[in-house]
């Protein structure tokens, strides 16, 4: 068997395109982040409409009297939720004044003599988040 010689070429050329190619998709994620900020802005507003999720929220005071829903009286805060996406995150969130209080709960009112409870409204649902993992695969296959 002396005298036989084998000689291996890998010509690597088409994975470092492809490895270039992922690197410009990740480097600039500006497009999946406004798309992840559109899934959460939807899924905010089903939490607004089903009155809290994946448990609900207690029922407000004023939402009792008028019978209509809790944190949903003139819409303000629920149609104030916004996305704001950069190349690598998207800030989901509300210029409202009183979402922090609705949000996490807390002393309001003359006195700070009212106590709301915390009604999240800013979750993320498990369900979001296999359309967001999708969205993110879709964005790398590009490459």
């Amino acid at each position: 068997m002396a005298g036989i010689k084998i000689n291996v070429r890998i010509d690597d050329a088409e994975v470092k395109a492809l490895l270039t190619r992922l690197k410009e998709r990740v480097e600039d994620l500006t497009p999946v982040m406004q798309t992840i900020g559109q899934i959460v802005r939807t899924s905010v507003g089903k939490n607004f409409e089903q009155g809290g999720r994946p448990s609900k929220w207690g029922t407000s005071q004023r939402a009792k009297r008028s019978g209509g829903l809790t944190l949903v009286d003139t819409a303000r805060l629920k149609n104030s939720i916004n996305a704001k996406a950069t190349s690598k995150q998207v800030s989901i969130g509300t210029n409202v004044v009183y979402g922090a209080i609705h949000q996490l709960g807390g002393k309001a009112g003359r006195g700070k003599k009212v106590t709301i409870p915390a009604r999240p409204f800013l979750a993320v649902q498990a369900e979001d988040w296999t359309e967001i993992n999708k969205v993110i695969g879709d964005h790398l296959l590009k490459a």
